[in-house]
């Protein structure tokens, strides 16, 4: 009977590994006598089974195409400390800048996660400076939160280009 267990067992371990072998080989396959050929896309079936849902996708939004989802997107530059004036942001607060390819519209980078939340919006704006107010809210006393941060970058649009103005961070 232990004999015939074993043999059974070492019989379906090898018609598995045949059946795995025999579907990831094919034609161009070590001693096989059809040309090599490189698969080059994942055949899809063309029915469907009832009560199963095929997965759709959305296209990106405009604008989106080819833009990084994290850190600073090609052509987008950093604006220089010296332009920056944060002396009115208490500690924690994100204090990160870009700046985009037309000037009109300037990036918050900021860190978010678990209750921490962040939003800035554009104040006042004169030639020589732009005002950005930024809020950071967070979880009351004894709130679970969940364990996660993720970069986000907050488009502030301008109604001129920066040039060389000052930008003003407030909390707000």
């Amino acid at each position: 009977m232990r004999n015939a267990v074993k043999l059974l067992g070492t019989g379906l371990l090898l018609v598995t590994m045949t059946a795995c072998g025999a579907s990831s080989t094919g034609a161009g396959a070590p001693g096989s006598s059809g040309p090599a050929t490189t698969p080059t896309s994942v055949p899809v079936p063309s029915t469907t089974v009832p009560g199963t849902v095929t997965p759709t996708f959305d296209p990106p939004p405009p604008g989106t195409v080819g833009r990084p989802t994290q850190g600073i997107a090609p052509g987008d530059d950093v604006i220089a400390e010296t332009q920056v004036d944060a002396r009115g942001l208490p500690e924690g607060y994100p204090r990160t800048l870009t700046r985009s390819l037309d000037g009109k519209t300037v990036l918050l980078g900021a860190e978010e996660g678990g209750c921490r939340r962040v939003s800035a919006h554009v104040g006042e704006q004169s030639a020589a400076q732009v005002v950005v107010l930024i809020a950071v809210t967070t979880g009351t006393k004894g709130q679970m939160c969940p364990d996660y941060i993720r970069e986000i970058s907050i488009p502030l649009t301008l109604a001129a280009p920066l040039g060389t103005r000052t930008v003003v961070l407030r909390q707000g």
